[in-house]
């Protein structure tokens, strides 16, 4: 099978979507398949890239237009290396803010359907539309509005064989406007790394480790009252509880720290790491701790990490409901932190967790595709 892609960015490390793409096109390859990648809206190169990359000791053709060209300059040079690769499928890797500073895509639409004229079209929504959920303002819900016309309007235009996305919510949502929706789990940017027991160090049953991996979203969640539980846990059951930081952690960080560091709790903050260090870190923790709104979990690539490595996770973040859905899907290894109920979760035999590697995905996709 023949597959381009389209996407933003490929900017290693900067764009999860980028990534995310480059990852499966090359696991394609492994798989037998034939695949290249388009970055359509590239903000981090001043020209053209045309380019063979080396990913994982495979080589990926890759164009990257810099997003200083106009959409129809994009498109007209897009369109001649489309036309050269000859696909059978076009996928594209949708995330409304990828291609328009305003998430808006009436002009993308236009030129998608002369791009793809006689070809296969897929789309995997990464993102849908702003203001889903209740106690949005009327600003961010009219916004949505406005995009969720221009996304609907793009999936008439093209007609896409196959919808995928990693999101149960979003596949409601979608559903709800008429169209038929698969799921394609996400699989983690962090492959587990076989550990020594010099790296993973001296385990201590009486030391209890949260990790809480990548971006901390300013939520309104209840970090206060988290970490007043765990303090009251450590003390009553004679533990010792420590918070690490992994990854770009954002503002947010310095609010956790402050805040455990107050109750007498040890806080390590680790930042970036390779990928390798990223495992042993995961390894050597007992909780993962997200700070992604529930209903949104399914499409954080931390989180699929945190479950490819075991962690039972625990959601750490503000009420958020999304509109005209009653009751979201029950996420296995995912429990949603609510005040007093620390204690239960704790004492509770662990959900099993549910993950899917990049080998999964990679056939998933194919299978739907043929």
């Amino acid at each position: 099978m023949k597959i381009l892609f389209l996407c933003g960015s490929l900017e290693p490390g900067r764009d999860g979507v980028g990534d995310y793409t480059r990852r499966l096109a090359c696991e394609l390859i492994r798989q037998g398949h034939e695949t290249a990648v388009i970055a359509m809206n590239d903000q981090f190169v001043k020209s053209v890239v045309n380019d063979a990359s080396n990913w994982e000791g495979i080589k990926l053709p890759i164009l990257r237009l810099p997003s200083v060209l106009n959409l129809p300059q994009r498109f007209e040079i897009a369109g001649r290396w489309n036309e050269k690769f000859n696909p059978e499928w076009i996928s594209l890797q949708f995330v409304p803010f990828a291609f328009h500073p305003k998430g808006l895509t009436s002009g993308l639409t236009r030129h998608l359907k002369t791009f793809g004229k006689g070809r296969n079209w897929h789309i995997l929504f990464h993102e849908l539309w702003l203001g889903m959920h209740s106690g949005a303002s009327k600003k961010e819900s009219l916004w949505g509005f406005v995009q969720r016309r221009m996304i609907l309007s793009m999936i008439r235009t093209i007609q896409p064989k196959q919808i995928h996305t990693q999101s149960s919510l979003y596949k409601l949502k979608l559903e709800k406007a008429g169209l038929n929706v698969a799921l394609l789990p996400l699989f983690s940017n962090i492959p587990v790394h076989k550990t020594t027991r010099m790296e993973l160090g001296n385990q201590n049953e009486k030391n209890i480790a949260f990790v809480l991996f990548g971006e901390i979203h300013n939520t309104g969640a209840p970090i206060e009252e988290f970490a007043t539980e765990v303090k009251e846990y450590a003390n009553r059951n004679g533990f010792n509880c420590s918070l690490i930081l992994l990854g770009r952690s954002g503002k947010e960080q310095d609010h956790w720290k402050k805040t455990w560091e107050t109750l007498g709790l040890n806080v390590n903050i680790l930042g970036e790491m390779p990928s390798e260090q990223v495992s042993i870190q995961l390894q050597k923790a007992n909780y993962g701790i997200t700070t992604t709104v529930y209903g949104k979990v399914e499409k954080s690539g931390s989180v699929a990490a945190m479950l490819e490595h075991h962690l039972p996770i625990i959601c750490v973040a503000g009420a958020w409901k999304p509109k005209g859905i009653e009751a979201l899907s029950i996420i296995p290894g995912i429990t949603e932190y609510k005040q007093g109920q620390l204690k239960a979760l704790f004492n509770s035999i662990p959900e099993q967790n549910t993950f899917c590697k990049i080998e999964d995905a990679a056939q998933i996709l194919t299978s739907s595709l043929k």
